[in-house]
């Protein structure tokens, strides 16, 4: 992860703008745009009193697997580029991720707020993955993955292509069904 994804990430799940940051980081607005565009290399310093300003703390896991808002900021990229098939595997990725996790480091890769992804099927579809992971440990789902933007109004196929077909009601993972993400449970199981 970037310091700016981490930066923008923080920022956005507290709902504040640059420049409010800013204020409370002592940063400059054009500082903070720099640093969330990924043009300028901040110090661990700045960063770190960057995410005070938002609330947050800069905590290290052990695991090198990418979290929840590295992964739906590579699925925004790869949807703005036309490569849903891409976003696919980033999202899959993400499944082998939090399956080969567990307890607190799973919750980890779970608990920042992803930005949105430009697609409410897509960020519905990772707070559910979050959800069911978490919920399968009998862990806390972070209160982003909860949210009522994170639940579709209507029901979405999750897949990619003109074949994807829908899944067996009785097939999809409850997470899943409460967002209204139809994806067959196997699609979850790791090999």
């Amino acid at each position: 992860m970037t310091a700016g994804t981490l930066v923008r990430s923080a920022r956005k799940s507290r709902r504040l703008t640059q420049a409010s940051l800013g204020r409370r980081a002592r940063l400059t607005q054009s500082h903070l745009s720099l640093i969330e565009g990924d043009r300028q290399n901040p110090s661990f310093d700045t960063v770190e009193r960057a995410l005070r300003g938002a609330g947050h703390r800069l905590v290290a896991i052990p695991t090198l697997r990418d979290d929840a808002a590295i992964i739906a900021s590579e699925i925004r990229a790869d949807l703005a580029f036309g490569r849903p098939e891409r976003a696919l595997r980033r999202f899959i990725q993400f499944n082998d991720n939090l399956t080969a996790e567990h307890g607190a480091v799973r919750f980890a890769l779970a608990i920042t707020e992803p930005e949105s992804t430009g697609s409410k099927q897509w960020d519905a579809a990772i707070a559910a993955l979050v959800a069911h992971h978490l919920e399968a440990e009998q862990l806390p789902v972070p209160e982003w993955a909860n949210r009522p933007s994170r639940v579709l109004k209507r029901a979405w196929v999750f897949g990619v292509g003109p074949y994807t077909l829908g899944p067996e009601l009785d097939r999809v993972p409850a997470a899943f069904r409460e967002r209204r993400v139809l994806i067959d449970a196997d699609t979850l199981r790791s090999v």
